[in-house]
């Protein structure tokens, strides 16, 4: 049992952990708010969890086609290269930390978090071979625990020290990573475009 949950530690920090689109969306939001930053990794891990619990059932099997994949390809594609695109437009005077309020609404964050994992093809896929895994553990549910343990720690904990730290952000220095996080989250938008259609 110890070790089903502690699978299902390692597991959710190799799912949550490495720098992608959200990861990028959790930290520029925790530069301006905690509680968006959070609603934004909490969106992301609904959609994983449903994913999850529909694949342990599995009613998703419909999904592991080329042409769902493609449509949802073209739709990811679309909305990371938006976010992007938000990302840079941002004025230099609308990213002081220490002198504006950021408005955006949790719901709103949060939804971006689920639409940017749940246009992501390659999340799906994950789950459809990560469900066969933790099926076949002897305790699925103890495995699931630990999964969800893992990854709620890991968007706290970045949305907290993000958070935490912003002072050291100057404007300048903010400006700096939204570009850099932007011309990532674009690398993303073409690399699920280019592995999708080409390989």
């Amino acid at each position: 049992m110890f070790n089903s949950l502690l699978n299902g530690l390692i597991l959710g920090f190799g799912v949550s952990v490495p720098f992608g689109p959200v990861n990028i969306l959790i930290l520029t939001n925790a530069l301006r708010s905690f509680k968006n930053s959070l609603a934004v990794g909490f969106g992301a891990f609904s959609v994983d969890m449903l994913y999850l619990f529909l694949l342990q059932f599995g009613l998703l099997g419909f999904l592991n086609n080329d042409i769902f994949k493609y449509i949802l390809a073209i739709f990811g594609f679309c909305f990371l290269s938006y976010m992007a695109f938000l990302m840079v437009r941002k004025k230099s005077e609308a990213l002081d930390v220490q002198n504006q309020d950021f408005k955006e609404s949790l719901l709103k964050s949060y939804i971006k978090g689920c639409f940017l994992n749940g246009t992501n093809p390659f999340v799906i896929g994950f789950w459809l071979s990560t469900a066969g895994v933790i099926i076949a553990d002897g305790h699925p549910y103890i495995m699931t625990v630990g999964l969800v343990i893992s990854i709620i720690a890991w968007v706290f904990a970045l949305s907290f020290f993000v958070a935490r730290y912003k002072h050291f952000f100057g404007a300048k220095v903010i400006k700096i990573v939204n570009i850099v996080s932007a011309l990532i989250i674009e690398y993303f938008a073409v690399s699920l475009l280019y592995k999708t259609f080409i390989g």
